[in-house]
């Protein structure tokens, strides 16, 4: 017989796609942690802490969702995701191309974390594959689609394994039987699993093999014209976007801006030119916020600048100058980004780039 916890238990779990009262999939789960974050810790102040991890999680947790994966927690400076909740076949190749793209993208982030704080910033992953109950765990207002089992806690000590090893992303045996003719291993460890009675075999994933990343990180071609001697790429079909609204073009090697505006549109590249940070990023304002990051959004103005959310220099949107230097002290620094020198004096323009409707849709000319 139902009791009144029983009740709410029950339509919680029947209020939303989200919440379900739980099914025993095959999953891949994603395991990872900051190396030697301790002492990372000790070195920084606790805001700059917190920005980096945000600035982490924030790249990372748009490659786990463009690979099909479902973000279930962060724990401090830990982060899991699922790959398979809605039974996704290649669950566990997509898994690990997140795991390698991951890896990548922390690579890229060395340099900028080293320059601004002097650290070298590195992390290791772990992946398993294996039965779990997917389900909605919590209470009322403070549910979350979560993974039970075993695979789990596996997942976490494979993570956990790569510091005894010297690598960064280890595998378990039941992955890599599923993807072993799609990747690259670079060398196998035996290791005795915290916990575990038995040693096992995991294996260290450098990269997938050719044939594999080009079908599955294909990027399909944009098309492009020539007109007044430039080029210029099909972005969107023009109603796509609503005034008012923006989206994130992702390019190869930069990302670029598009904003619609009661009769024009504007693009320009998503880079702060002074501190080469992000003006916005991928993940949606609501998402952003959750993360809490400092500075979650830069503003439009009413007559076309672009206000930057770092230092709040405002820049033209359709010639790219700067209209003034609002934040900077009296030694040319930005407040906070002290370290990055005196960026009064590198009056770099914004990066922008021309819009052009035809047929229906927008292009922008990259040169």
């Amino acid at each position: 017989m139902l009791d009144e916890t029983d009740l709410v238990i029950t339509s919680q779990l029947l209020s939303s796609p989200e919440t379900r009262s739980g099914e025993s999939k095959q999953v891949a789960v994603f395991f990872s942690d900051v190396a030697d974050f301790t002492k990372l810790s000790e070195q920084l102040s606790p805001y700059d802490v917190m920005y980096l991890l945000n600035r982490y999680f924030a790249q990372v947790g748009d490659i786990i969702e463009r690979n099909g994966g479902f973000i279930d927690n962060f724990i401090g400076d830990g982060l899991m995701a699922i790959f398979g909740i809605d039974d996704q076949r290649d669950a566990p190749l997509r898994a690990v191309n997140a795991a390698i793209q991951t890896v990548a993208t922390v690579d890229r982030l060395k340099p900028f974390f080293a320059s601004m704080y002097g650290i070298d910033f590195d992390i290791r992953i772990g992946l398993h594959y294996g039965e779990a109950v997917i389900g909605t765990l919590g209470f009322a207002g403070n549910q979350r689609l979560t993974a039970v089992g075993d695979v789990v806690n596996l997942a976490s000590r494979i993570e956990a394994a790569n510091k005894d090893a010297g690598t960064r992303l280890l595998i378990s045996e039941a992955l890599h039987g599923q993807i072993a003719d799609k990747v690259e291993v670079g060398d196998f460890v035996r290791v005795r699993l915290r916990g575990t009675c038995e040693r096992t075999s995991l294996f260290e994933v450098i990269r997938l093999k050719p044939e594999c990343d080009a079908e599955l990180n294909a990027r399909q071609p944009r098309e492009t014209i020539r007109h007044a001697g430039r080029r210029w790429v099909r972005a969107f079909p023009e109603d796509e976007l609503q005034p008012h609204e923006r989206r994130i073009l992702d390019f190869e090697d930069y990302d670029i801006v598009v904003v619609r505006g009661t009769d024009s549109y504007c693009a320009f590249n998503n880079a702060c030119p002074h501190l080469h940070l992000p003006f916005y990023e991928r993940r949606k304002p609501a998402e952003v916020k959750t993360l809490n990051l400092p500075h979650t959004e830069s503003t439009i103005t009413s007559d076309h600048g672009l206000v930057c959310r770092w230092h709040q220099s405002c820049f033209d949107l359709f010639s790219g100058e700067i209209r003034n230097w609002a934040q900077l002290q009296q030694d040319g620094t930005a407040p906070g980004y002290e370290h990055t020198g005196d960026i009064s004096k590198n009056p770099a323009r914004l990066t922008v780039y021309p819009c052009l409707i035809q047929d229906g849709y927008l292009w922008i000319g990259l040169d």
